[in-house]
């Protein structure tokens, strides 16, 4: 019998010299695979992911994710013979520096590939038993690792190992930096601060390059060197924590997970909304995880402020910054002209080409394909099962390629979903062989008459039926949720081919497909106006706005549904939207104010004219005239000038106070503004 501790002590010094970690796949009967793994010696930091750690080894739990993150560690054991939790095996293999052992246990792998993967549970939808079903994942995941270079220690067969190149003489970089393009990037960091206005930093890289680290290491230094008020942003507290660490490390104060601040505000957290709705006087405002951020929100960051640094991982598991390349770059190169790129490449814990991070980002489909934009002429329309992309994995390179670039969420769940719920299907349009864009379909409903009424009731809930919960609880309406749904989770088109009406032909394809079988369709995402107006115009009307922006998109997310027959939910849900709009947690565009809410009509008399008149010509105070000018936009709104209407929806129909209206001397304005009304 191959004995595993011969193999390590065998190979890992070669490793090292080599900057890599040593991946093992460990497979077998529960006997030879324990047999093997009582013989580790635990040594240094050593994390176990799995049901149950042995003793010298932490357990990485999925609740605690934040906290280990950005750890280090010599030893990290996956424990998969059980569950396996594909999320956490992607996450925390960036966890594991140079020379570490990473070891991968499983039962016999066709016994493996059929088992049922309780962990699962987190995708798979009601009714379906992840304790019982089998998906498709762990199948790809082998297929996918047929070819990588990862030593095979499988009981009754001989030990697989892989050839190594000769060592790669690795560059050094001083203290406090990792690494030299690290280095480079501090140094490109201050140059925002200290050249010219208006060239902002758009910094790069994959997971593990020290881009946050860039940033920590360059707010310390500023402070070292007499600078204040040094501002940290980015999607929520948890994206910068990582620069806080490294600023109090340099600057040797004291910090801890979920401080906001550094030593009374030289350097504190900002979030986004806050920067736009009051300009901050400050030095430089340094972006973490910017492609988490909606588009437009970086666009008024650059409008405003003259000193930014916008970092984002390209692929991981925080989000994807390709496609937020091809957004926001084109924004900059035409506002920003003289704008600087950097992208990270070498990884702080172990050398390029490390077996483990190609094993990974190979087993998860992290690369991005290539695309070669060609001219539209007459693109196919394809449906796909999930058995079928087995069978394709190029193909399925291609739909994970076009979904991280194009959403700027997209994570190993999202995959993993795929590959292992039976109640998705993709439709996609194509052009030889190509991909432009596609659309992701979750059917839903056909709960029993009882579930749903305690559903509607708020004593049930159940997973993998967004839009019927919603219709149920939110909307009341139980006796829809029997029927069967089809919810479009996403229609992504790829960001060089978009506003060609590509999204528009493929959703005119889905909703045939659909029709022709019966499904009541709906779709849920964060409400932008340019959203909202491209599912109107195919026919979908708004029945459910959330109370509070999500964190995904930082939008309201809105649920619409498609059809005539949906015409008395949708005046149900304008006529509260109108009288909800007051409330400040909600915060709603004002432009999607307009769009929805149907405020109720009262008849203006001639005496409030009167009045109104009297107030544009400078001759009577607003606090007079508020009730009837009120009347009177709620019977013209939609024939105002847009501009003027939006700041009449923030005051009127918002309740915002003056000093809250996104326009200089808002109250001073009034009178000259309402002199563009035909009163």
């Amino acid at each position: 019998m191959t004995d595993l501790l011969q193999i390590i002590s065998q190979h890992q010094d070669a490793y090292q010299k080599l900057g890599w970690r040593l991946p093992i796949w460990l497979a077998g009967s529960k006997a030879y695979t324990q047999h093997q793994l009582a013989k580790l010696q635990p040594g240094g930091c050593c994390y176990w992911l799995g049901q149950q750690a042995p003793a010298g080894f932490t357990l990485l739990s999925a609740n605690q994710k934040q906290q280990w993150l950005g750890t280090e560690c010599d030893l990290l054991v996956v424990d998969a013979r059980q569950t396996v939790d594909w999320d956490l095996v992607a996450a925390s293999s960036g966890c594991l520096k140079a020379g570490g052992l990473w070891l991968f246990v499983t039962s016999e792998p066709e016994l493996w590939q059929q088992q049922p993967n309780p962990a699962a549970k987190r995708v798979l939808p009601y009714p379906l038993d992840a304790a019982a079903y089998s998906g498709l994942f762990k199948q790809f995941w082998l297929a996918q690792l047929a070819e990588q270079r990862w030593v095979q220690l499988i009981e009754g067969n001989s030990a697989v190992i892989p050839l190594l190149p000769e060592a790669i003489a690795s560059t050094s970089a001083e203290l406090p930096y990792r690494t030299t393009e690290q280095q480079q990037a501090v140094t490109a960091i201050h140059k925002v601060v200290t050249g010219h206005r208006r060239r902002p930093l758009v910094l790069t890289a994959h997971r593990g390059r020290g881009k946050s680290s860039a940033l920590g290491l360059a707010a310390a230094m500023l402070v070292q060197q007499g600078k204040t008020d040094i501002l940290l942003t980015g999607p929520s507290p948890v994206a910068v924590q990582a620069a806080f660490f490294i600023a109090a490390q340099l600057l040797n104060l004291p910090y801890q997970a979920g401080q906001n601040q550094l030593s009374e505000g030289l350097i504190r957290f900002v979030p986004v909304d806050a920067l736009l709705a009051e300009k901050q006087n400050n030095t430089v405002i340094l972006v973490d995880e910017a492609a988490a951020i909606p588009t437009p929100q970086l666009q008024q960051l650059t409008d405003i402020y003259s000193r930014l640094v916008f970092a984002t991982t390209e692929h991981g598991y925080e989000g994807t910054g390709r496609g937020f390349q091809l957004r926001f770059q084109s924004y900059l190169q035409q506002h920003c002209p003289g704008f600087q790129k950097l992208h990270l490449h070498q990884p702080i814990r172990y050398q390029i080409n490390d077996p483990l991070e190609q094993l990974i980002f190979k087993g998860f489909l992290l690369e991005q394909t290539d695309f070669a934009v060609t001219a539209i002429q007459q693109p196919q329309l394809v449906s796909y099962q999930v058995k079928d992309l087995l069978q394709q994995p190029a193909k399925l390179q291609q739909i994970f390629s076009l979904l991280s670039l194009a959403h700027y969420q997209t994570d190993v769940m999202d995959l993993w979903a795929l590959l292992d719920n039976p109640a998705l299907t993709l439709y996609t349009l194509e052009q030889h062989q190509q991909l432009l864009a596609c659309a992701l379909i979750s059917f839903e409903g056909e709960l029993d008459a009882e579930l749903a009424s305690a559903v509607a009731h708020g004593k049930r809930r159940v997973q993998g039926h967004l839009l019927a919960q919603s219709l149920a609880f939110h909307c009341l309406q139980p006796e829809l949720v029997t029927q069967k749904m089809a919810r479009i989770q996403r229609i992504v088109v790829h960001p060089l081919l978009q506003s060609q009406g590509l999204g528009s032909q493929l959703l005119d394809f889905v909703l045939q497909q659909l029709l022709n079988k019966d499904y009541l369709i709906g779709t849920s995402f964060g409400a932008t106006l340019a959203l909202a107006k491209f599912w109107q115009n195919a026919g979908f009307s708004p029945v459910k706005l959330s109370q509070r922006h999500e964190q995904a998109s930082n939008e309201a997310s809105v649920l619409m549904l498609y059809g005539e027959q949906f015409n008395a939910l949708q005046q149900q849900f304008s006529r509260q939207l109108y009288w909800q709009l007051a409330d400040k947690q909600r915060g709603l565009d004002p432009a999607l104010a307009l769009l929805w809410a149907q405020p109720p009509s009262i008849d203006i008399h001639a005496q409030q004219v009167a009045e109104l008149q009297l107030f544009q010509a400078g001759l009577r105070p607003f606090d007079l005239i508020e009730t009837h000018l009120l009347c009177w936009f709620n019977l013209n709104y939609a024939k105002v000038e847009p501009q003027t209407a939006q700041f009449l929806v923030q005051r009127l129909w918002q309740k915002q106070d003056w000093q809250q209206i996104a326009q200089p001397q808002a109250k001073q304005k009034l009178p000259q503004l309402c002199k563009l009304l035909h009163l």
